[in-house]
């Protein structure tokens, strides 16, 4: 997958791929298997990682609610920040950089970049940790308990966590030119060493601290309280571990893609080559709209931890972090394959291969978010008792999380459509549209949110009904401003014929799982019930997708079974 030193050193300066996509971009199919297959990795671990951590705290604990809310605090700055605005304008900066000037420029604009990047991260940290150490327990003006039942926890701990910034936003930079030079391996393999990190402190704290069990978290007291606080500041320590890790198995990538450097390589940018104050300025739209996102899951959390009882935030957590695992595993991976080639096309202004890569994606994702979707809604119940009902996570637990990820279901597939068509957009050079799309989405949440808690009674289900609600709207708002406003040509895939085939198709699937896992769970257990359930379900839309002629299933079914015949391999 990944081209060796010398290719990329051989590109003439200036010069730039020939074709409808550069070499480094080619074969985007088995770079997307390559992430798909990296990313399901990590998420594996990342659910071990949950399952630890609900086993350890449990489904009531304040202190743990606390936690992450401090955590959400690091994220919304990491994902406009490192992960979203100023990582995507670097991106487009560097594709220029090296298509005009040379790989040489392009790793002294990295550098540079990183720079800029360690010294904002680190600068915004501590302004942050100053901010929260000093935040009053109600939000000013008003009687919002804005920091919940626990606020002391909150500030301790968000203190405590802040330096991951630094950390992750490196790291995303990393990433970011690591895809630009064709390099996907190593940043897909970074979010599964920080699992890994992570699930070691959990498992150091259990040993520390025992594991507990349900009842004595129902019990609660002081003595709980306390054993709570000093789990979670073990906690935040391992995160910073984390994220040092995170950043540490991605840099051996950065020599051999020729980013750090070498001896007699450019130590300028080229005349009229962008540089990181001109990243920055293009970040700004980028980063407004990020922040409008992350401020709503922000406020998502925030709402969680003041307007909900114990285990609320908690509940919400793991039922986004259940259905981040087909959205991660399907539509992120894609997209973030995708968006160096869709970053080139639209730099070359090829519109009709740009809306061919669109839609391509955008049906491939459909193929595969659909039925995952359908069989989640189906098997949410299951799930969130294979996974969470184990040691302090109780019956209660259980039913909230359970409720809250059903209604997150109907996320799942406008939620990937969302980050494929933004990318879209930014492709072309139209930052505003998606901002202002985000925007009005963000107000309509906040106000769905007070709706179904406050006015109609709901729990953690109202904050996940919101999060659906706008999703669907934000991509049906984005959509047809493919051809209105970015001038692309009308698809030419035939949405029209496919979509309702992978709808039947998925309903098939969600009903053969749905009665495979009822029948059998009093027979072979929970667990077993649910793999086999899950692969029945597999198995029925499979065949059900290829009997009605479902061509992204058939033609992914092609190369399996071609990969899989008895001297295949070889004769490649």
């Amino acid at each position: 997958m990944e081209r060796p030193e010398s290719a990329t050193q051989s590109e003439p300066e200036g010069s730039a791929a020939t074709g409808e996509q550069p070499v480094r971009h080619r074969r985007l199919a088995l770079r997307t298997a390559l992430v798909s297959s990296l990313t399901l990795v990590s998420r594996v671990l990342g659910y071990a990682r949950e399952m630890l951590a609900a086993a350890l705290f449990g489904d009531t604990s304040g202190i743990f609610d606390a936690f992450l809310t401090a955590f959400r605090v690091p994220n919304l700055f990491r994902r406009f920040l490192g992960e979203g605005a100023l990582a995507t304008s670097f991106q487009t900066a560097l594709t220029e950089v090296d298509e005009r000037h040379g790989a040489s420029a392009g790793g002294v604009l990295f550098r540079r970049t990183l720079g800029l990047m360690a010294v904002v991260s680190f600068l915004l940290s501590l302004l942050v940790m100053a901010a929260v150490y000093m935040a009053p327990d109600q939000l000013p003006g008003t009687d919002w308990a804005w920091l919940g039942a626990d606020p002391d926890a909150v500030r301790d701990l968000t203190v405590r966590v802040m330096p991951f910034l630094v950390l992750v936003c490196l790291s995303s930079l990393v990433t970011g030119a690591l895809h630009v030079r064709g390099r996907f391996g190593a940043p897909a393999f970074a979010p599964a060493a920080m699992n890994l990190a992570w699930i070691a402190t959990l498992l150091v704290i259990a040993w520390q601290f025992g594991w507990g069990d349900a009842s004595a978290a129902e019990a609660g007291g002081p003595d709980q309280a306390a054993r709570h606080v000093a789990m979670a500041r073990w906690l935040a320590w391992g995160l910073l571990v984390a994220g040092l890790v995170q950043l540490a198995v991605q840099w051996p990538a950065l020599r051999s893609a020729g980013l750090l450097g070498r001896r007699g390589g450019a130590r300028a940018l080229p005349p009229g080559a962008p540089g990181p104050g001109e990243v920055l300025r293009r970040s700004a739209p980028l980063a407004l709209g990020a922040a409008v996102y992350q401020i709503n899951v922000m406020v998502d959390g925030l709402m969680a931890e003041s307007l909900l009882s114990n285990g609320g935030p908690t509940a919400h957590y793991y039922a986004n972090r259940v259905q981040q695992f087909p959205l991660a595993l399907v539509a992120i991976a894609a997209t973030s394959a995708v968006f160096p080639a869709l970053q080139q096309l639209g730099h070359r202004r090829e519109r009709a291969a740009l809306r061919r890569l669109h839609d391509r994606t955008h049906l491939a994702i459909a193929a595969v978010a659909l039925p995952a979707a359908v069989g989640l809604f189906v098997l949410a119940r299951p799930v969130v008792e294979v996974s969470f009902e184990h040691g302090a996570f109780g019956p209660e637990g259980v039913d909230r999380t359970t409720l809250a990820l059903k209604a997150l279901c109907f996320a799942i597939v406008p939620a990937g459509a969302t980050g494929l068509v933004a990318r879209t957009y930014y492709s072309v050079g139209d930052f505003t549209t998606p901002v202002k799309v985000s925007a009005a989405m963000l107000v309509l949440n906040g106000l769905l949110n007070v709706l179904f808690l406050v006015g109609m009674g709901m729990d953690v289900e109202g904050l996940a009904a919101a999060t659906a609600v706008t999703s669907a709207l934000n991509v049906a708002m984005l959509l047809p401003g493919l051809t209105r406003r970015l001038g692309l040509p009308k698809s030419e895939v035939p949405f029209g014929h496919a979509l309702p085939r992978i709808a039947v198709a998925s309903a098939l699937s969600g009903l053969a799982a749905g009665l495979t896992e009822q029948g059998l769970d009093g027979i072979l257990g929970p667990a077993v019930a649910l793999l086999v359930a899950i692969g029945a379900g597999g198995a029925v839309y499979l065949g059900a997708a290829l009997a009605l002629g479902i061509e992204d299933v058939r033609a992914i079914s092609k190369k399996v079974l071609g990969r899989l015949r008895p001297g295949r391999g070889a004769a490649r």
